[in-house]
């Protein structure tokens, strides 16, 4: 008997333990006038769903009438605390939500090129660099931040054994495939075709009037002399296109001016009729992130600091957009 409540007590502490240590909520200050739904609904929460755990997750932590104390923190719950995302790697794998900004957004990422093609193709020191690798890295930093603050995040080139990397010279491979599991093909055209029907096949199964966004990452060739700021292009005809892509330059420029005071950012924005933005259901911005031939772009892209930049600052612009859509 003895042996089985023993066995038993293990059984419990192994799988309620790991439950236990979760974090399942963040503390957010109440501002200045602010009831509680208007507090639930800043933090991306329905008052409806919310309200009765949200009161449990704070007992003891109102006023005697019920109410919310100004500048007082509350916790509030996470929508989802825990993600593994085995593709971004075992150190990456595991992520921790930050908070329920983007709850509700579905962000299509798309890396430009891979499998039998690497796209431009630049040299460092005598190593070869190649867009698909690092254009692929970036997304995969991207996806991670945009899931910690809630987001579904759908990756549509896929790497099993890339996973996010730190070294500065990605060794490149052919091994990339387009979602669910296709193999790329060789020639432009097909290829083109089929990341532009994988991105369509998952927004179809959302639903209607779904915040939907599709990002699409490439690295310029030019001559080694021309130095860019990373650029963007969206769809004539797409208003929305044209927005997102607006926000993510005025997010740059912020950042330029904080980073970089003494160099002004030069990024530009222009429509082009390319195929994924023109056939893809989602609104979509289609991002030049550098010259690969260039000295001072390559640091961009070599260093992973810099790397974790841009995922972090294009994260941050795709957040100022949602936020302003959902203010419509």
């Amino acid at each position: 008997m003895s042996r089985y409540i023993t066995f038993l007590l293990i059984l419990f502490f192994t799988y309620t333990t790991p439950l236990l240590a979760q974090q399942t909520y963040k503390w957010v200050s109440v501002k200045k006038g602010e009831g509680l739904n208007a507090f639930l609904l800043r933090n991306q929460l329905k008052p409806k769903q919310y309200t009765l755990k949200f009161k449990e997750l704070n007992k003891n932590r109102f006023t005697k009438s019920g109410h919310l104390i100004a500048g007082k923190k509350y916790k509030v719950p996470l929508l989802y605390p825990n993600h593994k995302i085995s593709l971004l790697g075992s150190k990456h794998e595991n992520i921790k939500q930050v908070d329920n900004v983007l709850s509700g957004a579905v962000i299509h990422l798309l890396a430009g090129h891979g499998g039998p093609d690497p796209g431009a193709v630049g040299k460092v020191s005598g190593n070869k660099i190649c867009e698909d690798e690092y254009a692929y890295d970036i997304v995969l930093r991207m996806g991670k931040e945009l899931i910690a603050h809630g987001a579904k995040v759908h990756f549509i080139i896929q790497d099993k054994n890339d996973g996010i990397r730190d070294a500065a010279y990605l060794k490149p491979d052919k091994d990339e495939y387009c979602f669910p599991n296709l193999v790329i093909p060789k020639k432009q055209t097909p290829r083109l075709r089929q990341r532009a029907a994988a991105v369509n096949m998952l927004a179809k199964k959302e639903k209607a009037g779904t915040y939907q966004r599709l990002i699409v990452l490439h690295l310029d060739s030019r001559s080694k002399s021309n130095r860019t700021d990373v650029y963007f292009y969206h769809h004539a005809s797409s208003k929305k296109g044209k927005k997102l892509a607006l926000t993510l330059q005025n997010k740059m420029k912020a950042k330029y001016a904080k980073y970089q005071p003494n160099r002004k950012y030069t990024g530009t924005i222009g429509a082009r009729r390319l195929y994924v933005l023109k056939t893809t259901i989602s609104p979509s911005v289609f991002v030049e992130l550098g010259n690969i031939n260039n000295y001072r772009d390559q640091i961009r892209f070599t260093k992973a600091g810099n790397r974790q930049a841009l995922a972090e600052w294009l994260c941050e612009g795709i957040i100022d957009d949602y936020k302003s859509n959902k203010k419509k």
